[in-house]
């Protein structure tokens, strides 16, 4: 039987998925999901798997948040803007 990280790590090889969707597919509640998602990337890193990390970014003024960033941000501070695109995150 596979861990909860296991299966992280196999969805996210499947596609590419944000920490909010991941929460939703396998039952996680959106505080958890950010430590959970941290720790299976380590460990997709370890096994030898490569880790793509579409940063989030905002829609109005394109600013870029940093990779470390998994969740959604609350605002973007450049534009101060809310309507933001979430991190992506890939196994390969």
């Amino acid at each position: 039987m596979a861990t909860a990280r296991q299966t992280m790590i196999a969805v996210l090889a499947a596609g590419p998925r944000t920490a909010s969707s991941l929460a939703r597919e396998l039952g996680f509640d959106r505080g958890r999901i950010e430590d959970e998602l941290r720790h299976a990337i380590r460990s997709a890193r370890a096994a030898g798997h490569t880790v793509v990390v579409e940063p989030a970014r905002c829609k109005a003024c394109g600013f870029t948040f940093d990779e470390a960033r998994l969740t959604k941000p609350g605002k973007c501070p450049s534009c101060r803007g809310s309507r933001l695109f979430e991190a992506l995150v890939r196994i390969e």
